[in-house]
């Protein structure tokens, strides 16, 4: 009587859909800590663009940003909100990005040299009609920036 085993099988499959990325998908933060991760939907309203990236606290534009998230119509807004009021540690950076995605579950900051940006993470492999939009909001040490880091995609 012959035994059939499926561990070689399942292995197999599992790093070929890992390599699509459907499993396994690289999703943690990258510097920092991500403190907020909100859905907002469409932008239905007159502001169809995203608002800019921000400083949180007082050194930022969080009631701009706010203010472009009502005017969009967007959903979630008492959610968005909290965030973006949210102060970030003392000592440390507090940053709010918006961004466009598609079914996304997640965001993670992301430092190239001087510029500061997120990305989406998770939802590889889906198709949307329409973006989404999300408010990822994140606060960071000091020490894991450059000195003259700058904000992409801030006003």
């Amino acid at each position: 009587m012959r035994r059939l085993t499926l561990a070689p099988t399942v292995a197999a499959l599992a790093l070929a859909l890992g390599g699509c990325g459907l499993l396994g998908a690289e999703t943690g933060d990258g510097p920092g800590t991500r403190t907020a991760f909100v859905e907002l939907g469409t932008f239905s309203g007159p502001s169809r663009e995203g608002p800019r990236a921000t400083r949180l606290g007082p050194q930022g534009q969080t009631d701009r940003m706010y203010a472009n998230l009502v005017a969009a119509d967007v959903d979630n807004l008492p959610q968005a909100h909290e965030a973006l009021i949210a102060e970030p540690p003392k000592g440390e950076i507090g940053l709010a990005f918006v961004l466009a995605g598609c079914q996304n579950t997640g965001a993670r900051l992301e430092v190239d040299g001087q510029k500061v940006s997120a990305t989406l993470t998770g939802a590889e492999n889906v198709n949307c009609g329409q973006a989404e939009y999300f408010l990822a909001t994140f606060t960071v040490p000091p020490d894991e920036l450059v000195d003259d880091w700058t904000l992409e995609g801030a006003e």
